[in-house]
């Protein structure tokens, strides 16, 4: 945790808030590498079985790269060619398999697009919009909308990415388009995020998993192999105790207890 960035335990769930209102939440290089170090503390943490990324205030969520950074550099800092190696914001670009939940209270833009992509729910505040200005500054736009893909198709994928600034959309046209799920009003925002992250953390850890890397590995396969990849790993899922104690715990009517 730094002045930067809020990390909270609330019971089984991380509560992860980029706070840097001054600079509209933009990503500084040290809130990047606490981001990193706090996602991959994660893999021997059993404890937290669920995320939620917000950002502090209402007029920002992320908007991404800190142009004043960039311009007191006087340009891009260097970066590693292998893009599986140089991005390492989220918890899934960090081999995280936790749910996620993402509750967007502002402006996203830019590499905040990272934290939606990657997220399995996005909850937005009726104040939130969205804008990729990459172009709109002379940068390509390339990882986030081939990330959002999935999410909002290629034609929805294009118009943000052509537009730049002028391609501002709103919390119920990103709804419509499925680029978040829900929106809720302001004040219930974090409370709706926390609300969903309690549910996803009530499953069993190794079942959500394999279920999430089933799903996801479905976006690089054919559908073949894809069914293929998701039965070997409900197959090895049934030696796992947790495979057992569902039914267990739904037959004698108590909590399950998951490894």
């Amino acid at each position: 945790m730094t002045d930067e960035l809020n990390v909270e335990r609330r019971g089984r769930v991380l509560v992860v808030t980029l706070d840097r209102q001054q600079r509209m939440n933009a990503l500084s290089q040290r809130i990047q590498t606490t981001l990193r170090e706090t996602w991959t503390s994660l893999r021997t943490d059993r404890t937290i079985r669920a995320i939620v990324i917000t950002a502090a205030g209402r007029r920002a969520f992320c908007t991404g790269m800190d142009l004043q950074d960039f311009a007191e550099r006087g340009g891009p800092r260097e970066i590693n060619p292998d893009v599986h190696a140089e991005l390492r914001q989220t918890p899934l670009e960090c081999d995280v398999w936790l749910p996620t939940i993402v509750a967007v209270n502002g402006v996203c833009t830019g590499a905040g697009f990272h934290f939606v992509a990657d997220a399995d729910v996005v909850v937005a505040s009726t104040d939130a919009w969205f804008v990729d200005t990459h172009v709109s500054v002379g940068q390509v736009t390339a990882i986030e909308p081939i990330t959002l893909l999935p999410r909002i198709g290629l034609g929805n994928a294009l118009r943000l990415a052509v537009l730049g600034r002028k391609g501002r959309l709103d919390a119920a046209e990103a709804l419509r388009i499925s680029l978040v799920d829900e929106v809720v009003e302001p004040d219930r925002l974090l409370d709706r995020a926390l609300e969903l992250a309690d549910i996803a953390a009530s499953g069993s850890p190794a079942a959500i998993e394999a279920s999430k890397r089933a799903i996801r590995s479905a976006l690089e396969r054919p559908m073949a192999q894809a069914m293929q990849y998701g039965w070997d790993l409900l197959i090895e899922h049934r030696a796992h105790p947790d495979c057992n104690e569902g039914p267990l715990a739904f037959v004698e009517r108590r909590e399950a207890r998951w490894q």
